[in-house]
């Protein structure tokens, strides 16, 4: 077989696939809010007619919470889940800041709180994902935040908590007695993390592992509480379904919040589906409206200060 023909074919199909992936990449950037939206729209109608095999919305109604205590434990955990996150921001932007071979100053934990709390209110009010970059760069005092460093600084760290999420996949799937998925998704993960430790911190991978298993730990204690799961069932059923509801989250190329989390559910839980829906929207309730709503309140000072003066 002529060689050159072979290095000239691969090199040219190479090429085509590489423009084809930047094409279709710069479409779905230039798209991304009207997909955003039909992904939520699309998600409220899976969602209801799942509910329609359980008598319709009017089913939600049917749910209890049998535990009030656990939720109150989930509670508690709600600082320690924003604090790692607030924890991989400051890694994140104080490296965006330092001058080029300068020792790394951390920022204060005063202007990191401010900015990861008001972004969770801009991802509430967006209520697309990126719309939390945009406002911590918004309320980032310093210059070099404002651009396009301090949005890569925010991907990374997106980055690195979707790598954990399917990471966590990983015990899952074997758990389930998929070992086939398992081990294909072991060999993603192991390659994805060469290529993250490049240009993440391990630090931040490591938070993003551990806030995962807060989140996780969370998930389960409302599904606990409101009786959709039982407490044998955590490792062998829900953990497995739970990875399964953020990784279909995850996978999705565009960001996409209201109604995809809770249709998730609904797939991946197959029983006590309004007991499951309850649980999944408390939770978001608590993570992201809890958040949103401390920020605002920290945003609405900010302003009234600025303008008092």
């Amino acid at each position: 077989m002529n060689s050159t023909f072979v290095t000239t074919k691969y090199a040219s199909t190479r090429l085509a696939l590489a423009g084809w992936a930047k094409k279709a990449s710069s479409w779905v950037r230039e798209h991304r809010k009207a997909l955003s939206i039909l992904t939520s729209v699309v998600a409220l109608l899976v969602l209801s007619w799942v509910l329609a095999q359980q008598g319709g919305w009017g089913a939600l109604t049917t749910a209890r919470l049998r535990h009030p205590w656990l939720v109150a434990l989930a509670v508690a955990l709600w600082p320690l889940n924003l604090g790692l996150e607030a924890w991989k921001w400051r890694v994140l932007s104080s490296m965006v800041i330092q001058g080029e071979g300068a020792p790394v100053q951390r920022r204060r934990w005063r202007a990191v709180w401010r900015e990861v709390l008001g972004g969770q209110t801009w991802a509430t009010v967006g209520p697309l994902r990126w719309a939390d970059g945009l406002g911590r760069l918004a309320l980032a005092p310093e210059s070099r935040l404002k651009g396009q460093r301090g949005a890569v600084a925010f991907a990374k760290g997106a980055a690195a908590q979707g790598w954990a999420t399917w990471c966590w996949a990983i015990p899952a799937l074997f758990t389930w007695g998929w070992p086939t998925l398992g081990a294909a998704v072991l060999l993603g993960v192991a390659a994805a993390s060469v290529l993250l430790m490049r240009l993440t911190p391990p630090v931040v991978m490591g938070l993003s592992l551990i806030r995962y298993a807060v989140f996780a730990l969370q998930y389960l204690l409302f599904l606990t509480a409101f009786g959709a799961i039982a407490w044998g069932e955590w490792w062998t059923e829900a953990c497995p379904r739970i990875a399964a509801v953020w990784c279909a989250v995850g996978t999705l190329p565009w960001p996409a919040e209201l109604g995809v989390r809770e249709a998730a559910a609904a797939w991946a839980f197959d029983n006590h589906l309004p007991a499951v829906v309850a649980a999944t929207f408390g939770l978001w309730l608590l993570n992201r409206g809890g958040s949103a709503t401390v920020g605002a309140l920290v945003v609405g000072r900010m302003w009234h200060s600025a303008h008092s003066t």
